[in-house]
């Protein structure tokens, strides 16, 4: 289609490696000699902005999003630090040159450099930002994971702009798997993917807001209403340029379309299972998506609500939409363009309108027609090969075989910065709208406070002046450090876990990993700090202060220090189990062990056992706090004391 002149700066070879051939799209020459161009000047700008020579209204673009310069050398394109990118033949550029016949993507807009011309290709007419092109095509598409094992095998079908598709057959057929190589989650084996003339393994990254892929398991917090969890979405996918009234204006127009908006203000929790289903659409149609794929949206829903999220989909459809349901329910068939029917292992035996399958199948039960293909996939797979010509095996198709790698992940859509802010302040209302947990952060430090006025004794953290008080300051740092460490682990061992399926889509769509861990290390260490405080406060009330000023915030900075580490346990802990149900014997194990390792109930003197300790944010707390409160003075033959300087086992 064009070739790649000359790159312009110090831009990475990643950034620029160089723009391909579209595969299998229009025929954009004779397509842009019908369409209206803006004559290339001397430099050129597109964006949102109004004073653009190219304003568009597209937004995923950005205010100021890309130039187009004429220079001596040729015609020069600079991606002006856009938050979604400027693409070249599906290859995010940052400044290089382009000769005549380059396909430019901004956003979800696509444009064509054509006789001297800027041309915008065509939208659908069906809904603002939505593509014109020939929707999805599925060629030869195949996946055989490690050991040999196919889960897909040589599947052709396409799905025209305006249709609905429903993906159906037996448990294992591979309906999902299917699904989620279309959505460009996971890449085939062999054969190729393309939407709208773009690959979408090899161009997911130009192409990863025009798909949006709405898994089985609802990827919302259910603590938010619908209007807030839209809202972070948008922050998040949407361009940070982006006023927060026009933000407002994309999250009402999903929910007018959806049926949405009396349910705005509602909590998800408290949401019919439709009207939730519906809610996870609403989260993907923020950047108009030509491509809408749904796993089993239908999966435990009484028969009017299946309806009613079928009718859904069938209007979406009928917007311009290319919509793909993966469903078991097969009542509401005749609501769909086309049904593809798979058989185990990953075989086609149907492809083709639901009316024609009683014809093609010998049987109108569906009950009959998974029975066969389940127990004779081979002869189905086949059957429908030779009713489409192909014979009687794969050789009569031709595929690629593609070197499995790991789909790369897409480039983030703002800033680290702007992401992890917009992270922490969800994170923030999740704590505040489960008043459950809010009031279980708040009794934690108060009980754990009072612990510490049990232990016998006056003194404090005053010398010992009689035998029963010798250990009391000892039980008294023992309770504080692994009390913050117990806040601080309890807090965050069921996070990451618990949304680990919203973590996953976001990510699919531009989260940077870091962003995300800082916004919550930054929370939950802001939260563990409160409660550290309150806990000492309670205890400097009834059992009094160090015995300096300097001993009081080191001891407190100690506290807060083991509870800051104690969160990072309880993320490490969540970051590793399957399941929340998972989560409580590692927390228990972890705060055995912090309590063992801490140096404060026997000396740890044995080589080995010492050096483990090491390992343990209590050792490092417990000795941080028994230095700042003097503890060889005030309790002599303490089991672990430490020097003042090194905090290091004297």
């Amino acid at each position: 289609m064009f070739s790649t002149r000359r790159d312009v700066g110090d831009e990475t070879a990643a950034a620029d490696r160089g723009p391909r051939r579209l595969t299998g799209g229009p025929n954009l020459g004779a397509l842009t000699r019908q369409l209206d161009g803006v004559p290339l000047a001397a430099v050129c700008t597109v964006g949102r902005a109004a004073t653009n020579t190219v304003c568009v209204d597209d937004q995923l673009v950005s205010r100021a999003h890309a130039r187009l310069t004429r220079t001596a050398d040729g015609l020069r394109l600079q991606d002006l630090q856009s938050s979604n990118g400027t693409y070249v033949d599906g290859h995010r550029i940052h400044d290089t040159y382009i000769d005549d016949g380059a396909l430019i993507t901004c956003g979800n807009t696509d444009f064509v450099v054509n006789d001297q011309q800027l041309r915008r290709l065509p939208t659908r007419g069906c809904g603002d930002g939505i593509t014109s092109g020939d929707g999805i095509r599925v060629d030869g598409v195949g996946l055989v994971v490690d050991g040999g094992l196919r889960l897909l095998d040589d599947i052709s079908f396409t799905a025209a702009p305006g249709t609905l598709t429903a993906i159906i057959g037996p448990s294992g057929a591979g309906k999902s798997t299917l699904s989620s190589v279309i959505a460009g989650v996971a890449t085939p084996s062999t054969g190729h993917v393309t939407f709208d003339g773009h690959d979408v393994h090899a161009d997911y990254a130009a192409l990863r807001t025009r798909i949006g892929m709405v898994p089985q398991h609802d990827v919302l917090h259910h603590k938010l209403t619908v209007r807030h969890a839209l809202g972070y979405a948008a922050e998040l996918r949407l361009p940070p340029d982006l006023t927060s009234a026009d933000r407002d204006h994309v999250i009402d127009a999903v929910l007018a379309e959806l049926d949405l908006t009396a349910h705005a203000d509602t909590r998800i929790d408290k949401l019919s299972g439709g009207q939730r289903k519906r809610a996870s659409v609403a989260m993907e149609l923020l950047t108009s998506p030509a491509l809408l794929i749904l796993d089993e949206p239908t999966s435990g829903l009484d028969p009017a609500l299946d309806r009613h999220v079928m009718s859904t989909l069938r209007r979406l459809a009928d917007a311009g939409r290319s919509v793909l349901v993966v469903t078991h329910s097969l009542t509401h068939l005749d609501m769909c363009d086309q049904v593809v029917l798979l058989a185990p292992g990953g075989k086609t035996a149907f492809c083709g309108p639901a009316h024609d399958v009683s014809m093609v199948m010998g049987s109108d039960d569906w009950a009959d027609i998974f029975g066969y293909v389940a127990a004779r996939p081979d002869d189905a797979h086949q059957n429908h090969r030779r009713r489409l010509g192909l014979g009687s095996g794969t050789d009569d198709v031709v595929v690629v075989p593609r070197r499995m790698t790991r789909p790369s992940p897409p480039p983030p859509t703002s800033s680290a910065a702007h992401q992890a802010g917009t992270v922490g302040h969800r994170q923030c209302r999740l704590i505040i709208a489960d008043r459950g947990y809010l009031t279980f952060l708040a009794v934690m430090p108060i009980v754990l406070g009072l612990l510490t006025l049990v232990i016998p004794g006056s003194a404090g953290f005053a010398l010992a002046t009689g035998t029963d008080t010798a250990g009391e300051a000892v039980q008294i740092l023992v309770i504080l450090i692994i009390g913050a460490t117990f806040m601080g682990t309890a807090l965050t061992v069921r996070d990451l876990v618990g949304e680990r399926a919203i973590y996953h889509r976001e990510r699919a769509v531009g989260l940077r990993p870091g962003a995300y861990l800082t916004a919550k290390i930054a929370v939950y260490v802001t939260a563990t700090t409160c409660q550290s405080t309150i806990m000492l406060a309670i205890t400097y009330l009834g059992k009094g202060t160090p015995t300096s000023l300097v001993a009081t915030i080191a001891l407190t900075v100690a506290t807060a220090t083991t509870g800051a580490l104690g969160v990072l346990v309880g993320l490490a802990i969540s970051a590793t189990v399957g399941s929340t149900e998972q989560t409580m014997p590692p927390l228990v194990i972890a705060i055995i062990a912090q309590l063992v390792f801490c140096g404060g109930l026997f000396r740890l003197t044995t080589p080995v056992v010492a050096q483990l300790s090491w390992l343990f944010p209590s050792h490092w707390g417990y000795a941080l706090a028994a230095a700042a409160v003097d503890l060889p003075t005030i309790a002599p033959g303490a089991p672990q004391t430490h020097d003042a300087v090194l905090f290091e086992p004297s």
